[in-house]
């Protein structure tokens, strides 16, 4: 049997430059968690959610072009089992409710611990940090990910173990 380990793929929209990159930095240093995109509106991040397909989505709630609520029900349309989350500074009465009614699986608020934003990515994710493929030794499993698993093919699929710690390679 062939276990991979598959980091999960985040995808963050804010329309603060700063706010993104903190978030990328923060999020990329729990093991397992990849940033595959980030979007700078509402707009942005539903389409690179359709393209990107992630694991979990960050929206902050007030952006330019479309809002984080627009961008959580078209969102949740397209991909119905992606845990959406808002990290917002807004907190006044029924934007919860409002999140939630709009598909929003979580409002973190952004005065809040940096631990309690990682704790609802790993509750949205269903308590794990990485997706793990089981592949019997009776099944098929996509060259790709074989490739990834172990470490054989072309140069462009690094082995699983390399992709969790960013691409480096071990002494």
């Amino acid at each position: 049997m062939l276990v991979v380990l598959v980091a999960s793929r985040l995808l963050i929209a804010d329309d603060n430059a700063t706010v993104r990159r903190m978030l990328r930095a923060l999020l990329e240093t729990h093991e397992g968690w990849q940033v595959c995109g980030e979007g700078e509106n509402g707009l942005e991040a539903v389409a690179k959610a359709k393209e990107l397909r992630p694991d979990v989505v960050i929206l902050d709630l007030a952006m330019p072009v479309m809002d984080g609520l627009r961008a959580t029900r078209e969102i949740s349309a397209a991909l119905p089992g992606v845990p959406i989350l808002i990290h917002t500074l807004h907190n006044a009465p029924g934007v919860e409710l409002e999140a939630k009614k709009s598909g929003a699986r979580r409002i973190v608020n952004k005065t809040e611990s940096a631990d309690e934003l990682m704790k609802a990515i790993e509750e949205a994710l269903g308590g794990t940090g990485q997706q793990e493929i089981v592949q019997s030794a009776a099944g098929s499993i996509s060259p790709d990910v074989n490739a990834a698993a172990t470490g054989n093919g072309s140069s462009e699929a690094p082995a699983a173990s390399d992709e969790l710690n960013g691409g480096a390679k071990p002494n």
